[in-house]
């Protein structure tokens, strides 16, 4: 006798091959592909007319690394029908940190990942792992190791130059960290202090992924004026280290820059046709969402919240800050150029005192406080430790669109779960993905964004039989109403999970219907190759 029954689902099976209703047993854990087999007992049955019965979702680009540890049921993303999310991108994971650079670490990324209540401390990956599968996970999560911890770890948060034996000791913690289960290493090219890092520098480190197992991951060094030479340098060392590439986020930031969008696609499609394994996740939303403190010159940013802090109380550097966003520097990244006070949204705060603040824009706070939006900018990061994350509007609907269409492309949130007023992929990603893109817009058919969405990433992360319905693969399932199944989630009103998911389930127990928890916690922390 089965465990469950799926009767008459639409079945989409995360291959991309168009759905087919039939029925579906789970077994032990496992699925049982039933056609329209009849007479078979289990013990409960799911009439699934005119709902569709897909993989689970896996977000191949979360930050849910310090969340999960406050928060194990993962009620934000299973809402949404994710049953794998990750963790450890943008080069931040929550391991391998210990003693005070833990505490750098923390400060750092405060304004990027939130603040957790629980302790940051682990001395290698796999105590991390460990620590999250004693909370009882309610879905599985599996995480990279970020170059920026790992050299954070080995040399602080200095703009130095890594001497041979630092960085020896960062491949040695990588080749731990992917024994010990790390799906790879993820780097944070415009973040604190991986903007001081050198293309060499990564290709040593890359070596080590090619010889271990594992994938490259990059939040590119530039996403606007200067992404072409940003692709160029995450490609050459896929190239040269002879491990896969996947570019994180693939955007282009700023009005001035969407016309190279076609130049941005042959890149990638040559370097495919060249042999590089590279692919890439893209989020359905024109705005992106990030710490604040990215608005700062990379040299502004060297020594951690305190240093920056020091520097914008210094009126001297406070105006050479100032004038190097107006006008930029070259090969920097300078996110208020592509955007503007008017569309950077604060969303989130650490002091209860400027919670208030969450939602407005930096304009129209700095109207209100009477002041010069510039100063406000700089006295809200020293007031509020350089811990405000906030949301910018910069991409455009046609080319983020174009992007997601791309064939080698899957769907990765970002989703960070910081502030009362977060981007609102945290909670909308792939339900706009279902309802907006494939179903209401038709920009790709249901079952290619279920591919991208399940199969794709599975294959990607190298997670054996997930991703896609086969006999024997572990039951990780989605069953939603395609009618009903859209994002709710606003940039205005960014905490609304969304309608028509009528169920979840993790490793074979359901753990949500109708958008109720069940209060089961079968999840687990997925290791590299299992």
């Amino acid at each position: 006798m089965l465990d469950y029954l799926f009767q008459n689902a639409l079945i989409v099976d995360g291959t991309g091959k168009p759905g087919q209703v039939g029925d579906l047993g789970v077994i032990k854990g496992r699925i049982r592909l039933l056609g329209l087999e009849s007479g078979i007992e289990a013990g409960r049955v799911f009439n699934a007319k005119g709902l569709v019965l897909a993989p689970g979702f896996i977000d191949i680009h979360g930050h849910s690394d310090l969340h999960l540890l406050d928060y194990p049921d993962s009620l934000i993303k299973l809402s949404q029908g994710v049953t794998t999310d990750t963790g450890g991108n943008c080069g931040f994971s929550a391991a391998p940190l210990s003693g005070d650079y833990a505490i750098k670490a923390r400060q750092n990324l405060t304004g990027i990942l939130g603040e957790p209540e629980s302790e940051m401390n682990f001395s290698d990956f796999a105590s991390y792992a460990d620590t999250l599968d004693a909370k009882g996970l309610t879905g599985n999560l599996a995480a990279f190791v970020g170059h920026g911890t790992l050299r954070t770890l080995v040399a602080g948060l200095s703009e130095k130059r890594l001497s041979p034996g630092e960085l020896a000791q960062m491949g040695d913690l990588l080749a731990q960290s992917l024994e010990q289960g790390a799906m790879g290493l993820s780097s944070g090219l415009i973040y604190l202090p991986a903007c001081y890092s050198d293309t060499e520098e990564l290709i040593s480190l890359a070596r080590v992924l090619a010889q271990k197992g594992g994938i490259y991951v990059s939040h590119i060094r530039n996403e606007s004026t200067e992404v072409l030479p940003a692709l160029k340098e995450a490609i050459l060392i896929g190239q040269k280290a002879g491990a896969p590439v996947q570019i994180s986020h693939l955007k282009i930031s700023g009005k001035q820059n969407w016309g190279l969008t076609d130049k941005v696609v042959e890149l990638l499609e040559q370097a495919r046709k060249q042999g590089l394994d590279v692919t890439c996740d893209v989020y359905p939303y024109t705005a992106s969402a990030t710490t604040l403190a990215a608005v700062l010159p990379p040299w502004a940013l060297e020594g951690g919240a305190a240093r920056i802090m020091e520097r914008l109380k210094q009126k001297d550097l406070r105006a050479r800050i100032r004038d190097e966003i107006i006008k930029g520097l070259p090969g920097w990244h300078d996110i208020l150029l592509d955007s503007s006070m008017e569309k950077v949204r604060i969303a989130g705060v650490q002091s209860a005192d400027l919670k208030h603040l969450e939602g407005g824009n930096l304009a129209d706070l700095a109207e209100k406080a009477g002041g010069d939006p510039f100063d406000f900018l700089f006295d809200l990061l020293i007031q509020d430790n350089c811990s405000v994350s906030a949301v910018f509007e910069m991409m455009d609907q046609k080319v983020m669109e174009k992007f997601l269409s791309l064939p080698f492309a899957m769907i990765g949130s970002d989703g960070i779960a910081a502030g009362s007023k977060p981007h609102p992929r945290l909670y909308g990603t792939f339900p706009r993905v279902v309802g907006r893109l494939a179903l209401g817009r038709g920009i790709f058919s249901l079952s290619e964004a279920v591919h991208k969405m399940t199969g794709m990433p599975a294959a990607r992360l190298g997670l054996k039989k997930r991703g896609m319905l086969k006999e024997g693969f572990i039951a990780d399932l989605v069953l939603f109403d395609p009618k009903e199944f859209i994002d709710t989630s606003t940039y205005d009103d960014p905490c609304q999970t969304p309608p028509g998911m009528e169920l979840v389930m993790v490793n074979g127990e359901p753990v949500m219907e109708k958008g109720l928890p069940t209060g089961s916690t079968p999840g687990r922390f997925l290791r590299r190759s299992e």
